[in-house]
This record gives structure tokens, sequence and C-alpha cells, in this order.
């Protein structure tokens, strides 16, 4: 198993604070809008990967790298279908308190009757991103704590009480 823990994409906070603090352009975006406008996707995977928060920006995006579908990518062909189009987040928010700054959203349930068999952990991805230095930006990536299944039946992600991810300074 090479899922360990849930972490933030170093690339997904330093693409954003260098294109604010150095350049007048978004390093890897064309027409993105930020995480409020944005279709914030979630796809899920097996145990056939080895996240890394520090990989290089190319290699952070939905179908790039490791994020490659195929066979390490858990899906149900029609309500958890591959990419995580039709499982966007709702209810988005950015809160902050206590030297913390968390982004958070609804927990995501499939759009249907699914049979997941272990699943280790998703990918949480910018969606509207299609250009730049990646596409499908991976923002974070949340284990499981090991493998989780369903059989004909709803498959939620249910995010932590400290959101989907978080700073703290």
């Amino acid at each position: 198993m090479a899922w360990t823990d849930s972490r933030i994409f170093t690339q997904a906070m330093f693409n954003p604070l260098l294109a604010a603090a150095w350049s007048t352009t978004e390093p890897t975006t064309y027409g993105a809008n930020g995480l409020s406008a944005d279709n914030i996707a979630v796809t899920l995977w097996g145990t056939g990967i080895t996240p890394n928060k520090d990989d290089v920006v190319g290699n952070t995006g939905y179908n790039t790298g490791q994020w490659a579908s195929g066979s390490n990518e858990i899906k149900d062909a029609t309500n958890w279908p591959a990419g995580g189009a039709s499982n966007l987040l709702a209810g988005k928010a950015f809160t902050a308190g206590s030297g913390n700054v968390m982004f958070d959203a609804n927990d995501r349930a499939g759009n249907g009757n699914v049979t997941i068999a272990a699943a280790f952990g998703c990918l949480v991805h910018d969606d509207t991103i299609t250009a730049g230095t990646v596409a499908k930006q991976g923002l974070c990536y949340n284990y499981f704590g090991g493998s989780q299944s369903v059989t004909a039946g709803t498959f939620t992600v249910v995010w932590d009480v400290t959101g989907v991810f978080k700073f703290t300074n």
C-alpha cells in the first residue's frame, strides 16, 4: 500500500501565490477563476500509486503522471465515472481563524447506486483548468485510512472536520 496520509500539493499553493506576488499572469491556468467559481472534482484511487505532495506541477493534474486514468482509478461507469466531472464539490467555502485557513465543501456522495471496490483515497482537482502547465491541476489528495468499498449503494467521501484541506501557520 502506497497511501499513508492526506496532503495539499505544494504546487497547488505555490502557483497562486507566485502569480499574486511575482507575476501578472497565473502560471498554470488559462481562464480559471479560482476555487469559488471553478468546478472542483473528486476522483477515487486504489493502491497502485504513491502520492507525492512535492511532485512537479505537470504531474499533479488528473490524467497526468501517476494520476493517469486507467487501472489505478476506481470508478463506476454510471454514477462515479472516470475524471470526476460529475462528482463536483458543492457548498465550497473558505474559513479562517486561530492560525488556520480551511477550504471546505459538502461531503461528496456518488450520483446513485454504485459498486466501488478498494478505494484507498481521492484526488481533488480543479476540473475547470484546461490548459497551461497542467490541465485539471490537483489541489490535494486524501487518504481514506484503508480500503473502502460499497456494493449497490451510495459511496460518500466524508471530509474531515478540518475541511477538504487547511493551511496552518
